[in-house]
């Protein structure tokens, strides 16, 4: 069991003149200065700081907008960052970068460290709140101001923290910041010991994360208004096809008139049941009936829903989010257990492969779309050193139709299309740990063609095949696994299945990061940016295409068994008109 250590003790100072607060916190002693903002809300588009908490050697001082004004604080901020002999320490280093730059028109210092981001690195596992954080590091004892905070806007029924009083507020402002210094200094060296490159890596991100929240991406607005209306307009057509075959007007919306109409009047047997025992009709139930005249209204009624999803979920909301017909989402660099990215407000991530959805998304200028070919495939090969898988991508073969052709006994040339999406589902049945009854679905088999495939596979890459079980089973042993780049991912020992895939995932996210640090550099320097990143994707735009060769070399600048490439993608129209080079 983890001993808490001695809560931080400081001194809470008051002062009238903030050029003696930057005298002293340039002076201190501590090379580390912690900052943190206080905010009327979490969105720095609508919100702003009304107070920042500053902590240096065992001081720390809360000064306020409504005492000192917004104007002498971006003064103070603006001068303080631009110490080169300290170290500006945040919890979630963006959010409050966001708001001092809003509120204060001061931007960030050149020395940031971030506990938030320590805290991911140490231990991948939540939480990684900083009250959590301290609470473990220690004692109970320092949550108590927020608890305080907390019962007060509760009792009294306040807005937001900016109309707490002072002799609650400044202590509570004041241990975050103490709490944030104190727990860098406990936990940093240990994690950048164990991981100097990483850490590195993860606080290069935070720049460029900024510029990208900062300048957003273009949307189409009137695109995005006519493509809602042809939604509505498309449900509605639905709706009446539902109609012509029920025979009465029925809420597609509504889970108890489709179970009346599917189970009780067409007396189909629910496919399964919902976890509080009722009679599903979700996705999976609608898409197993088989009535004659059931399995149509499913249909039209799974059509309706992913129109209605898509609607709600992306046109919509993007048609009241957008500030000057620009989004601005956020990047987590650390959202994912393997320290992939993940994206939200909106998340950028998850969006339809559809072009029809992606047309919403327009470049300044023109989107150079640079797309890490089978990037994971590579990976793996490189990981298990399987020796002709590692051959194929260096002779420039197909993998998937490699694969099949080892499957099938036969040469690549000869595989045919239903053959070559075997061996692409075997390929990543092999990353994800998939086997014969998921096979077996996706490729419209028997299970048992299923097995007989996936041990073709593994009789295909028998290294690969040792490669997996030794994962596996060194994971179960030590509770982890680390990417070839050296990061740690928690895996529990039931899920021991999942590691290799942890692994491989983990290792294409460290090197979707690098290649981030390394193009935002470059484009920077030409005036370019960097608008999305999915997965293994990087999104560019304003910059030349005399650039496209450098951003290529650049991406492509790895030592492995094998190259790793890039496919490119472009448009000067949208997302969704993305033509390959």
């Amino acid at each position: 069991m983890t001993t808490a250590h001695s809560l931080p003790q400081y001194d809470l100072i008051t002062t009238s003149r903030l050029e003696d607060l930057q005298h002293s916190i340039l002076g201190s002693n501590d090379r580390l200065v912690a900052v943190d903002t206080e905010t009327t809300g979490l969105n720095w588009l609508d919100d702003k700081a009304f107070g920042v908490s500053l902590a240096w050697d065992n001081q720390a001082a809360f000064i306020r907008n409504t005492d000192f004004g917004a104007d002498q604080i971006g003064v103070l901020m603006t001068e303080l960052f631009k110490a080169d002999h300290k170290v500006f320490v945040f919890h979630n280093a963006e959010f409050d970068l966001h708001m001092i730059r809003e509120t204060y028109g001061a931007y960030p210092p050149k020395n940031i460290l971030d506990t938030l981001r320590i805290s991911h690195l140490r231990n991948p596992k939540p939480p990684h709140g900083l009250k959590e954080l301290a609470t473990v590091a220690y004692g109970p004892g320092a949550a108590a101001c927020e608890d305080t905070i907390k019962a007060y806007i509760k009792q009294y029924k306040l807005k937001d923290y900016s109309q707490v009083p002072s002799e609650f507020m400044d202590p509570y402002a004041c241990m975050d910041t103490v709490l944030t210094k104190g727990w860098a200094h406990l936990y940093m060296d240990e994690v950048k010991e164990e991981y100097p490159k990483l850490f590195q890596l993860e606080h290069m991100l935070i720049p460029i994360i900024l510029e990208m929240e900062h300048q957003g991406i273009k949307i189409d607005l009137d695109y995005i208004d006519i493509l809602h209306r042809q939604y509505l307009a498309e449900q509605r057509s639905i709706q009446d096809d539902i109609y012509k075959i029920v025979g009465r007007s029925m809420e597609v919306s509504s889970p108890k008139q489709l179970q009346n109409y599917f189970y009780d009047q067409l007396g189909i047997k629910p496919p399964r049941e919902t976890a509080g025992g009722g009679r599903s009709t979700d996705e999976t139930s609608l898409q197993s009936i088989t009535h004659p005249v059931g399995s149509k209204v499913a249909e039209l009624v799974l059509r309706w829903r992913s129109i209605e999803k898509v609607d709600s979920t992306y046109v919509q909301p993007y048609q009241n989010t957008a500030r000057n017909s620009r989004l601005h989402p956020r990047w987590n660099a650390m959202g994912a257990i393997t320290g992939r990215f993940s994206s939200s407000s909106p998340n950028l991530q998850n969006i339809p492969a559809d072009k029809k959805v992606r047309r919403m998304f327009v470049p300044d200028r023109e989107f150079f779309d640079f797309d890490y070919s089978q990037v994971e495939m590579r990976m793996m090969a490189h990981a298990s050193q399987q020796h002709n898988l590692i051959q194929s991508f260096n002779d420039g073969t197909d993998l998937h139709a490699y694969t099949a052709s080892l499957v099938f006994n036969t040469t690549p040339d000869q595989v045919d299309k239903e053959q070559r999406q075997i061996g692409k589902r075997l390929n990543f049945g092999a990353i994800y740990g998939g086997g014969s009854k998921g096979l077996a679905r996706q490729c419209n088999i028997t299970q048992t063609q299923a097995r007989t495939f996936l041990n073709q596979l593994w009789d295909a890459y028998p290294v690969m095949k040792g490669w997996v079980e030794r994962t596996k089973r060194n994971a179960e042993r030590d509770g982890y696994v680390r990417t070839i780049h050296g990061r740690k991912i928690p895996v529990l020992a039931e899920d021991s299945f999942k590691a290799p895939n942890y692994l491989i995932q983990g290792t294409a996210g460290d090197i979707i990061k690098i290649s981030l640090v390394k193009t935002a550099q470059y484009v920077q320097s030409i005036g370019g940016c960097i608008r999305n990143t999915v997965h293994d994707q990087i999104l560019f735009d304003e910059v030349d295409e005399s650039a496209i060769p450098d951003i290529r070399e650049i991406m492509e600048d790895f030592s492995f068994s094998m190259p790793v490439t890039v496919d490119l993608q472009r448009s000067t129209e949208s997302w969704g008109d993305l033509i390959h080079e």
